[in-house]
């Protein structure tokens, strides 16, 4: 009790911008049950209040929006709501004794109560004014106390209401602006600027080479980067002007142009300046660029045709070098517009439950049973439909993007296995394509184990698929990921084997279970014709290395038995199924179970 009298004279006299409500105390429960507004519950606790304290003389108000040392937060306990406090009216402000004060009536004595939620929080002040300098007692102490938890009821509704609102405009990482709240002013800002004459500009800001600093530093370094780079570009926008985080690494500034299109190109500036001195970010010291693209509205514009023209500009901008800003012109629709709104729309494509996968089925030549699926990325993509992935997986990996979406991938195809197992007892083995990207970041092995952990699915039926551009680069580094993801159960394929960097050196070093067979060897055979000497010699090569094989591109019979033939394990193509969603490759399973041992299931 002494810290909190202590720390009283520190928050009175009110700072302005204190919320003052006249008090009440009935009807307050049945308003509090209808989600009234705060104001109006303390507006209405008040005024029955006054009415019950003509022998005190009183006036009654709450506190709320003081500024509370932090201290007071911890030293104020919820049993301090048993106490009055006594307060000496000089430290009162004007505004609160000429709000309590009525036909010349002066108020030279005051007492408070500690608002506190249920948890001990620290909500506001419960003021009691009084002409006299005795306390409150008995009925009136009663009616006091009665008034302090009502009220703490309604400032805990009004703190809620206050979040949630915050919450549904806001970004939660930066504290800036987000996507939603962005979208909802520029089309506003550009509504408003037709009928006064007046043009926007739109500043769209990615960092240059951000996802180095999630490779090497990981993602709570990347957070904390992205805050401190949020709160530099806040400080450079002008009052009136808005400024969001729209994506990852991305955000946008809104600019009201009232003396030309230079007003942008000045803050554009200003916001490029404000990352030339370095971060100083959990005992790292970083350097941190971004690109910029300008765009200016005409009296034709709109939020989408802007927010267009402002991403070509900051894509000539990287491709000019990065680390700089751009303006649009016409001449720059001649990039490619379908590569960048695909660029733009995949970043929100996780967000938005747009990625799916498909499973391609691969048999066993012995049994013509399902031995496993190819997990395989598919983007339905709106009013695009199904993108395929050979549109867009190489803007993933371009971008860095693939990191995240492998992520995804991994844990997807875990759970979805386990379902089949749960619901029809078949547990398919799964090859997961990985990147070299995703593969030789530092988390990657805990990735793995997280999915699996989380999902349950078994580990020795996951088989992450990797491919020769894995051997570029430092070995050394390869094979301790390896050793680590080896531990965890799991086995590994070689894919699209003969197509890339084939290091023939590094096959007997590394774990491979199993060797896929590129299908640009297999389609090529026509009916009549025998097996490629080189598709026999990598089959015994990989014989020879205790490998089992899996020829990819099936698509005929023919191939099939020649394949067969040549002691191939497996095959996959469009000979049994193409690539099928979740459902309909679990009733491919059921049916493939149904065929003769040695057969080739149709």
């Amino acid at each position: 009790m002494e810290d909190a009298c202590q720390i009283l004279p520190q928050v009175l006299p009110l700072s302005a911008d204190c919320s003052l409500c006249e008090l009440t105390i009935h009807r307050v429960a049945i308003m509090i049950a209808e989600q009234r507004s705060p104001d109006e519950i303390l507006a209405e606790l008040c005024a029955r209040m006054d009415t019950t304290s003509e022998e005190h003389q009183a006036a009654f108000f709450v506190l709320r929006g003081g500024v509370w040392m932090a201290g007071a937060r911890g030293s104020l306990k919820p049993e301090s709501e048993a106490a009055f406090l006594t307060i000496d009216a000089g430290q009162l402000s004007d505004e609160l004794l000429a709000a309590g004060a009525e036909d010349g009536q002066c108020f030279e004595h005051g007492w408070s109560r500690c608002l506190c939620s249920e948890t001990g929080e620290l909500l506001g002040l419960f003021v009691y004014l009084a002409g006299g300098p005795a306390q409150p007692t008995g009925v009136h102490a009663f009616r006091i106390a009665s008034a302090c938890r009502l009220a703490a009821l309604a400032l805990e509704q009004a703190n809620l209401l206050e979040e949630l609102a915050y919450r549904a405009d806001h970004d939660p990482m930066t504290g800036l602006f987000n996507r939603t709240y962005y979208e909802r002013i520029l089309s506003l800002r550009l509504r408003s600027g037709r009928a006064d004459n007046d043009r926007t500009g739109v500043l769209y800001i990615n960092l240059d080479r951000f996802r180095l600093v999630n490779d090497v530093m990981g993602h709570l370094v990347g957070n904390q980067v992205l805050k401190e780079v949020g709160k530099r570009f806040h400080e450079c926008i002008r009052a009136g002007d808005t400024i969001a985080r729209v994506g990852g690494d991305e955000f946008a500034v809104i600019v009201q142009l009232s003396g030309g299109d230079e007003q942008a190109t000045t803050i554009a500036e200003h916001l490029l300046a404000a990352l030339t001195a370095p971060l100083w970010v959990s005992g790292h010291l970083l350097f941190v660029n971004a690109s910029i693209g300008i765009a200016c509205s005409d009296r034709n514009s709109n939020a989408a045709s802007l927010e267009r023209e402002a991403y070509i500009a900051l894509y000539q901008a990287k491709k000019a070098g990065k680390a700089r800003a751009m303006h649009f012109h016409k001449s720059m629709a001649s990039t490619p517009p379908e590569r960048l709104e695909m660029e733009k729309r995949l970043r929100f494509a996780l967000e938005g439950r747009e990625m799916l996968l498909y499973y391609q089925p691969q048999l066993d030549f012995a049994t013509g049973l399902v031995a496993g699926a190819e997990v395989l990325l598919r983007w339905r993509a709106g009013d695009l439909g199904i993108v395929s992935p050979a549109a867009f997986v190489p803007i993933l990996e371009e971008t860095g993007m693939i990191v995240e979406f492998g992520r995804w991938v991994l844990r997807e195809a875990c759970r979805q296995g386990q379902e089949w197992s749960a619901r029809t007892g078949f547990l398919p083995r799964l090859g997961v394509n990985v990147s070299a990207l995703q593969f030789g970041r530092e988390d990657f092995v805990r990735d793995v184990e997280c999915a699996l952990a989380d999902t349950g699915f078994p580990p020795e039926l996951l088989e992450l698929e990797l491919t020769e551009s894995l051997f570029v680069g430092d070995f050394e580094k390869v094979w301790r990921a390896f050793e680590k993801l080896q531990k965890t159960g799991i086995t590994f394929a070689l894919d699209d084997f003969g197509t890339g960097q084939s290091a023939l050196s590094y096959l007997h070093k590394l774990p491979f279970q199993r060797l896929k067979i590129d299908q640009s060897f297999i389609r090529p055979i026509r009916d009549g014709e025998a097996l490629p000497p080189l598709v026999d010699n990598i089959i015994r090569m990989a014989e020879a290395l205790s490998m089992r094989t899996i020829a990819e591109g099936v698509e005929t019979s023919h191939q099939a038995n020649l394949l067969r033939a040549a002691r191939c394990h497996e095959g996959q193509g469009y000979l049994w199924a193409k690539p099928l969603p979740a459902s309909e490759y679990a009733d491919f399973c059921a049916r493939a179970s149904t065929a003769a041992p040695g057969g080739i299931a149709r």
